[in-house]
């Protein structure tokens, strides 16, 4: 029988390769910038989980947060509570707090009933953020939208304005970011001060225990540093002296009040969505890298044949390659097994022991020999392997004889 070759045919030298990155070299490369992103993305997940983000957000540094509000007011000694869930801002509102909606228009029609029936129950001051007209509906009828800026803007107080103005002569509205794609005018009826005019809305309308604000900018941490935003936002939620009870509401869409409960993705956070579509970016293009390292798919016409000596020589080589000499030594002892086994009528050839039996009679070799040459005996070196596929072609021949 034909022995798995161990050493390879001496060959005219191949010229030398030009240099280039080898597949280890890529891989490396991309594993280390694998592990950069990875590192990048869990830390932005856990700086995001010192602050819960959103839009004004008291807590958020973020520019759609309101942070830099929340701070000063607090530092001029306003009392500022965070709620979430309408029960809580009504009880607020009916103690004469001032209660800040920074989303009145995610609250359905039996929260903002609540609210409203906590405002005339109390002496409470009420501060809506862009409301719409169904809210207005609700709160504050003599208010109603006039139109809108999805352009910024800057807007002046004129002397009509009189409460309204919060202490300011120019603001600057249009579109937040992450918040809001517009500001919003207003106009109202009798009762009310008005101002920041432009066209025949203001963007600020005040009275009767409710103020309305119609840009998201006087409260975002990347608008209220603009022109005297500042001074509308700390005045409509502290007071001229700043020292007041505010309860900063952010409507939470698991409020039991609410009709409409979120789903399992509403639950998520802004950026599960890009982090997710980073990683399927990322797997994608390792996968492309590992499978252009296989290169190109051969298209053969089928079927294909191939001689036997190539087979065998081609296994020889895995195997030698892959320093698999005993996968090497099973598949001779194997094969060898199964010839012997056919041609002394020995249909159980799995058993060894039957096979020892048979071939006792046959050989010159001791049953312990027999054992060694065709039992699991583990081959140490090429040396050893060798004289096994020796051995076995000698046990081959002196049966066939």
């Amino acid at each position: 029988m034909t022995a798995p070759t161990t050493s390879a045919a001496s060959a005219p030298a191949a010229p030398a390769a030009p240099d280039r990155p080898g597949p280890r070299t890529s891989t490396r490369v991309l594993t280390v910038a694998l592990a950069l992103v990875v590192l990048a993305a869990v830390l932005a997940v856990a700086l995001r989980g010192t602050f819960r983000d959103g839009p004004l957000e008291p807590a958020a540094p973020t520019p759609q947060g309101s942070k830099a509000v929340a701070r000063v007011l607090e530092g001029e000694g306003t009392d500022l509570e965070v709620r979430r869930y309408t029960t809580d801002a009504a009880q607020a509102l009916a103690e004469g707090r001032t209660v800040l909606v920074t989303d009145p228009s995610a609250l359905d029609a039996a929260q903002l009933d609540r609210l409203a029936e906590a405002r005339a129950s109390g002496h409470g001051h009420l501060v809506l953020v862009r409301p719409s007209f169904f809210v207005l509906a609700h709160l504050a009828p003599d208010i109603r939208p006039a139109g809108s800026l999805k352009e910024t803007t800057s807007l002046g107080a004129d002397d009509s304005c009189a409460a309204a103005s919060l202490h300011a002569r120019e603001i600057r509205v249009g579109p937040a970011e992450d918040v809001a794609k517009s500001a919003t005018l207003y106009r109202a009826g009798d009762g009310f001060d008005a101002c920041f005019r432009h066209g025949d809305g203001a963007a600020v309308v005040t009275g009767e225990g409710v103020t309305v604000l119609g840009s998201a900018t006087l409260l975002t941490n990347a608008g209220v540093g603009d022109l005297d935003n500042a001074a509308v936002a700390l005045n409509a939620l502290g007071g001229d002296d700043g020292a007041s009870a505010l309860t900063w509401y952010v409507p939470s869409p698991t409020d039991p009040l609410a009709e409409e409960h979120p789903s399992l993705l509403d639950r998520l956070p802004d950026f599960a969505l890009p982090l997710a579509l980073w990683a399927c970016a990322i797997i994608l293009a390792v996968l492309l890298a590992l499978s252009r390292r296989l290169g190109p798919v051969v298209v053969e016409p089928l079927p294909v044949s191939v001689r036997a000596r190539e087979l065998t020589v081609g296994r020889a080589h895995l195997l030698h390659r892959a320093d698999a000499r005993d996968a090497a030594a099973r598949s001779l002892r194997t094969r060898t097994a199964v010839r012997l086994a056919s041609r002394l009528g020995v249909r159980r050839e799995g058993r060894l022991d039957a096979l020892i039996a048979a071939l006792a009679p046959h050989t010159s070799l001791a049953p312990e020999q027999l054992r060694t040459l065709l039992g699991p005996t583990p081959v140490r070196s090429d040396q050893e392997l060798l004289r096994l596929s020796e051995d076995l072609d000698a046990l081959e021949k002196e049966i066939h004889r």
